[in-house]
């Protein structure tokens, strides 16, 4: 089963406009995107501080912050041309510092959630060939436990 996105009434009249009656949903917003001016839209995203609703503003409250700053974390590439490749970043105020990350003007990023770490972690590796989107931070990365084992962080929520 595909995955489905709810638009909002207004936006959803809005992209009709661009369709024809024997388009899919997808053939019309890949017609949208490709008008946008891509580096526009990442440079308007890099420069937004997000919050998300709901979630709680303290970085304390993270799962991360379970570890110790200076914790270091990987991800382990399993397979294809970067298969053996280990890319590492550490734990710093409940959040990912991903070692090279630059940001807007080339500020330096501190901290990252772990999803946005593993899409700057795995760009910085990959290159061209990172996915850019879709990362499950939270299996994406693992760290040692007390018994020396690499597990997910995602095993910090519990």
């Amino acid at each position: 089963m595909s995955p489905s996105v709810h638009l909002d009434s207004e936006l959803y009249e809005a992209l009709g406009r661009y369709g024809n009656r024997d388009e899919s949903w997808n053939d019309v917003v890949t017609r949208v995107l490709e008008h946008v001016d891509e580096e526009a839209v990442l440079e308007d995203r890099n420069n937004r501080v997000t919050t998300y609703e709901g979630q709680p503003s303290d970085v304390d409250e993270s799962p991360l912050s379970k570890l110790e700053d200076g914790t270091v974390v990987r991800h382990v590439y399993q397979r294809g041309e970067y298969s053996g490749e280990v890319v590492k970043a550490t734990i710093q105020g409940g959040r990912i510092n991903v070692e090279g990350d630059e940001g807007p003007e080339d500020r330096a990023i501190e901290t990252r959630t772990p999803s946005g770490a593993a899409r700057e972690a795995d760009e910085l590796v990959r290159g061209d060939d990172a996915r850019g989107s879709g990362y499950s931070g939270w299996e994406w990365w693992e760290y040692q436990n007390e018994d020396g084992e690499w597990v997910p962080i995602d095993t910090l929520r519990e």
